[in-house]
């Protein structure tokens, strides 16, 4: 393994995935959508619970890769703060953005460590995507 893998499975996403705080599907989800990667294997349901147009909940189960864990974590974390689909879409495209080597937006720093394992990269977007889908299957 190089030193260049080897810090990117020592980094603090690892911490993330291990620990998994926000890992569960939510009881009272008014949406879910899942999302899996044919190339890996990786799978996610993630469940939200919508209000007044905003996210205000996020659940996942993951038969999924730690990068995948990692992120739904770090997703979960965020949602906490109030999001709208909207807000969703923007930081889904900004997580890829940061994939690809710009800026991580604030709080997902330590996705930065992925972009430069290519094929690793829908390990950390599935999350983003299953969340998406829940947030157009739970529009009216």
């Amino acid at each position: 393994m190089d030193a260049q893998t080897r810090e990117l499975f020592e980094s603090s996403l690892l911490s993330l995935a291990k620990e998994r705080v926000r890992e569960g599907r939510l009881s009272d989800a008014t949406a879910s959508g899942t999302a899996k990667n044919p190339f890996c294997g990786d799978e996610i349901t993630v469940d939200l619970e919508l209000s007044e147009g905003l996210l205000t909940s996020l659940g996942y189960e993951a038969k999924a890769c730690s990068l995948c864990v990692a992120s739904a974590e770090l997703l979960s974390q965020w949602v906490e703060g109030g999001a709208t689909g909207a807000d969703l879409e923007k930081m889904a495209q900004s997580v890829k953005l940061a994939l690809q080597g710009e800026a991580a937006p604030d709080g997902f720093d330590a996705l930065a460590s992925v972009a430069p394992f290519r094929a690793r990269h829908k390990c950390v977007t599935l999350p983003f995507d299953a969340a998406l889908k829940a947030v157009k299957d739970g529009e009216p």
